[in-house]
Formats: C-alpha cells, sequence, structure tokens
C-alpha cells in the first residue's frame, strides 16, 4: 500500500519541480472616474505591464481620450519599445451634461517567447484588431457626464 501512494507522491513532485511552470502576467487598467460634473476636469491614470521574465516588454503603447461620445479623439500617449512597466497620465475637461467622456488604449506586448501578444496573451491581429480599437488587445472606459 505504501509502495503506489509513494509513486504517485514522487510523481507529483516531479511534476511541480521540473521548472518555472507559471503564464506570464500581463495587465492593462485605465484609473478614470466613472462619473463627472459637466466641465469639470478628470485624471486619467493608465497603467501597462508584464511580468513575463523572457525579455517580453511593451512594445506599444497607444492612448486617446474624446468628451464627446468618441466622434473625436485626442492622443495622449504614442509611445513604443518601452520596459516592462508604464504609466501615462492625462488630465482633461469633460463635456457637457449626457456627453460622455471616452478613454482607449492599445498596448502590444513584444520580444518574449510568445511573440506579439496582448493582454491576454493572444496574438496581435495587426491588420484587424489592432487598427479597429477593440477589445482585446484595447481596453475602453467610459466616463457619464452629469449637471453641476
Amino acid at each position: 500500500m505504501i509502495r503506489p501512494r509513494l509513486t504517485r507522491l514522487l510523481a507529483v513532485l516531479l511534476t511541480f519541480s521540473a521548472g518555472p511552470a507559471f503564464a506570464a502576467k500581463r495587465m492593462v487598467t485605465i484609473d478614470a472616474p466613472a462619473r463627472a460634473v459637466a466641465g469639470s476636469k478628470v485624471m486619467i491614470t493608465v497603467t501597462a505591464n508584464t511580468d513575463a521574465s523572457d525579455g517580453e516588454k511593451i512594445g506599444f503603447f497607444h492612448a486617446e481620450y474624446s468628451v464627446d461620445g468618441g466622434q473625436k479623439w485626442t492622443g495622449f500617449c504614442y509611445d513604443e519599445k518601452l520596459g516592462p512597466n508604464a504609466v501615462r497620465t492625462v488630465s482633461f475637461p469633460v463635456g457637457a451634461k449626457g456627453a460622455q467622456a471616452k478613454i482607449r488604449v492599445l498596448v502590444a506586448f513584444r520580444g518574449g517567447k510568445a511573440g506579439d501578444v496582448d493582454f491576454n496573451g493572444a496574438p496581435i491581429k495587426w491588420d484587424a484588431s489592432w487598427k479597429k480599437w477593440e477589445s482585446p488587445p484595447a481596453r475602453l472606459a467610459t466616463i457619464d457626464v452629469a449637471a453641476k
């Protein structure tokens, strides 16, 4: 009876001690208020990072905001070839009551074993999803604008 248990225990130990078998964690976050008073100024913080230890870095970090519900966009970050961590901030006045301010962020992670990937680890489709600002590889946030 002890021998089969010992065999199973050794198999489990060998499985977990064979080397680091973890997936890289990639994150893209937008810190923005859910609501703002018409005409007030908001501060937005966008963060991207990877913990991959194989040379993966932030290859592209693009961010824009709109104060008219997405009709016109203003870019505040078009960075390339960053390290494993990046933080960008922007402050802008929101529009009139009933309008929506929007923030959109595209991040591509590059240089590691996974190739060009989004925050989920999925391959970037450069001619499809990248240019459409859809999620993923994008993150989106909306701020509802209320009366004063």
